[in-house]
């Protein structure tokens, strides 16, 4: 008997013929096998993927979208005022593919239908920012130039390893700034390279198995490296051990919480699940169970 009466896939036909050839062979069979009715739609701009998102919210049982963090974030957006919306599912097609990271669907399109069709459903948290809303993180400095300054040839050819490539490019460039950070009402001083609020434990495909951060919390956290140290850099990395202590940290600050607020001397961009369209300063709010989401059936969850 199928799990879902009716069930949407959005995917973004600017991706190109051969990405949307793939997500409709590889993940529609195993979506189309739990419905009794499966509708695919295809979009062809953020305006149409948004529209698409609202107009599929009526009688849906499940919505799913195909595409990378940047197609999440637009469907995290155009969801964000509807009081009910239907449980979302990644259907990871990107570059890095974070939040899915996080949720840990995997990355195989294929794998991932039949991991979500067969999964359960999770209350997760999103964050508000500026009146818009985000689901994996928030950041400023070094992480908006890298996104800034990576070069699209590079990223077409190499993928993820052009973001790591431009983040050590940005790390060697970038000299501290100061922040005045609030968090629930608590005033910090801070300088560094980068200030970073995580809701999710992956960014650039770079994961953060740290217990400390889980999407289902009801708290962001927040990171802030100082320097652009070699010593630095090593710490960033290190964070992705699990038995890391992250009160013995050098040169980088943890903090958490549930409301943030970030301002700077002059307005910085700041970027939002890969997508810069802000400056500081930025309000940020977490909002708990926000979104229900399908995750693969486990028996223990690792988030």
């Amino acid at each position: 008997m199928p799990k879902f009466k009716r069930s949407v896939l959005l995917y973004n036909g600017q991706a190109g013929a051969s990405t949307s050839d793939s997500v409709i062979a590889l993940a529609a069979p195993a979506l189309a096998a739990a419905s009794e009715k499966l509708e695919l739609v295809q979009t062809n701009s953020p305006e149409e993927f948004a529209a698409a998102c609202k107009g599929a919210i009526a009688d849906v049982d499940a919505l799913f979208v195909a595409g990378g963090d940047g197609t999440v974030h637009d469907a995290v957006q155009a969801l964000s005022d509807v009081p009910v919306p239907p449980p979302l599912g990644i259907i990871p097609s990107g570059t890095c593919n974070d939040f899915a990271r996080t949720l840990d669907i995997p990355m195989d399109l294929m794998l991932a239908s039949e991991a979500l069709s067969e999964g359960v459903i999770k209350d997760i948290d999103a964050a508000s920012i500026n009146g818009h809303s985000f689901l994996n993180f928030a950041g400023i400095g070094i992480i908006t130039d890298a996104s800034t300054n990576i070069d699209p040839q590079l990223k077409e050819r190499y993928g993820k390893i052009s973001y790591f490539m431009s983040g050590l490019q940005s790390m060697r460039q970038t000299e501290p700034f100061r922040i005045e950070l609030t968090i629930d009402d608590v005033k910090y001083e801070e300088s560094g390279v980068l200030a970073l609020v995580m809701n999710g434990k992956s960014i650039g495909t770079h994961a953060f198995p740290m217990d400390s951060i889980d999407p289902s919390d009801g708290l962001l956290d927040v990171f802030i490296i100082q320097n652009s140290s070699i010593a630095a850099i090593m710490e960033w990395f290190s964070l992705s051990k699990p038995d890391l202590a992250v009160e013995e940290l050098a040169h980088i600050k943890h903090y958490q919480g549930q409301r943030i607020r970030i301002a700077t001397d002059e307005p910085m961009d700041i970027d939002t699940d890969g997508e810069i369209y802000l400056k500081t300063p930025v309000d940020i709010e977490i909002l708990p169970k926000k979104l229900k989401m399908f995750v693969p059936r486990q028996e223990e969850a690792t988030f």
